[in-house]
C-alpha cells in the first residue's frame, strides 16, 4: 500500500518535470535538463544521478551528462556526499543569478557572433545588388533591439520582481 501511495506522489511530479522541461526548450535547453532541474529544486534533499534516473525512468547515461551540462550552466550544483562514488546534485535556489548567468554567457555570445556577422554583411554588401538595402537596415535595427532589450534584462537587479501589469 505504501509503495502505491509513493508512486501516485511520482507521477504528477514526474509529468510537471516533463511539462516544465518541454517549456524550457523554448529556451534551447533539451527537455531533461528542465526535468532534471525541477526534480532537484523541489526535491528536499540533494539527489544522485540514480536517484534521478529512477523518478523519470530515464537511462542513466542519458541522465549524466546533462547534469554536466546544468552544472556548466549553474543550474545546479554538487551537494556534500556521504562517499567519494556517489555525486548528489541540488539545485541553484538563486535563480535570478541563474537567469543572469546564462544571459550573459549564452544569449550575449550568440547575439555578439549575429552582430559580428551582420557588420561583415554589411561591409560587403554594397556589392551586392540582389539585397534590399531597407530590409538589410530593418534587419540591423532588430539586432540592435535585440542588444538593447538584452543589455536592459542583464542590467536588472532582480528579474524575477520586474512590474506584473504595465501602464501602457
Amino acid at each position: 500500500m505504501n509503495n502505491m501511495k509513493s508512486k501516485a506522489k511520482t507521477i504528477p511530479l514526474q509529468n510537471l518535470s516533463m511539462s516544465i522541461g518541454n517549456f524550457i526548450r523554448y529556451w534551447g535547453f533539451r527537455r531533461i535538463h528542465g526535468a532534471l532541474w525541477t526534480q532537484l529544486y523541489l526535491s528536499k534533499t540533494a539527489l544522485s544521478c540514480t536517484e534521478l534516473s529512477q523518478r523519470l525512468g530515464l537511462s542513466k547515461a542519458l541522465v549524466s551528462p546533462a547534469l554536466d551540462e546544468l552544472s556548466k550552466y549553474k543550474l545546479i550544483r554538487l551537494a556534500p556526499s556521504p562517499n567519494e562514488k556517489t555525486k548528489l546534485y541540488v539545485a541553484s535556489e538563486d535563480i535570478n543569478e541563474v537567469i543572469q548567468h546564462i544571459l550573459k554567457t549564452r544569449e550575449a555570445a550568440m547575439l555578439k557572433k549575429i552582430t559580428d556577422d551582420f557588420s561583415n554583411l554589411s561591409s560587403v554588401s554594397e556589392k551586392d545588388a540582389n539585397l534590399d538595402r531597407e530590409k538589410l537596415k530593418s534587419l540591423g535595427e532588430m539586432i540592435f533591439g535585440a542588444n538593447l532589450m538584452l543589455e536592459m534584462f542583464i542590467s536588472q537587479k532582480d528579474l524575477l520582481k520586474l512590474p506584473t501589469e504595465l501602464d501602457l
